[in-house]
């Protein structure tokens, strides 16, 4: 979701002839709130082995 929202940011970005400020904003506090739901579901550091993939 969060890929699909910045792509369809970006395509709004590249848009002339129309004002797509409305929309932009709008999918920027999209953005927001599904960063930091992101960051609300990372474990606390240290409550997670470490392995070669982090």
């Amino acid at each position: 979701m969060l890929a699909h929202r910045r792509k369809v940011l970006a395509q709004l970005q590249a848009v002339s002839g129309i004002n797509p400020e409305n929309a932009a904003k709008a999918i920027q506090e999209e953005l927001a709130v599904i960063e930091a739901a992101l960051e609300e579901l990372k474990p606390p550091p240290g409550s997670l082995p470490e392995n070669e993939w982090t």
